[in-house]
């Protein structure tokens, strides 16, 4: 089980969420209205985009370039090529408690 904190402006939302399960799976215990995710989780739409926090982006597991996840993101509004990830590409790890996302403006 790892904790999850959202950041939302100044505003904090945590969530706890098993290990195995998606950021995507996290966003959607606490019905996070930024994170739409119109595809459902198959990484085919981008509505799912959020930045990691720069502390935490040497953590997370690195983007699998093969994916589409870089074609998504790099299309996305407020791409950032070292934070932006895809909440549904990021699965839960014991290492990732506390982990910090930010949420974007959709």
């Amino acid at each position: 089980m790892a904790k999850i904190f959202f950041k939302r402006a100044n505003q904090m939302l945590e969530v706890d969420v098993n290990v195995g399960e998606t950021l995507l799976d996290a966003a959607k215990k606490i019905n996070i209205s930024e994170i739409t995710a119109d595809c459902k989780g198959n990484c085919a739409c981008g509505t799912c985009h959020v930045h990691i926090d720069d502390k935490w982006i040497d953590t997370i597991e690195p983007i699998y370039v093969a994916s589409l996840e870089p074609y998504l993101l790099e299309k996305s509004k407020n791409y950032n090529e070292k934070l932006s990830r895809l909440c549904c590409q990021v699965e839960i790890e014991d290492s990732y408690d506390g982990l910090i996302v930010h949420l974007l403006e959709n």
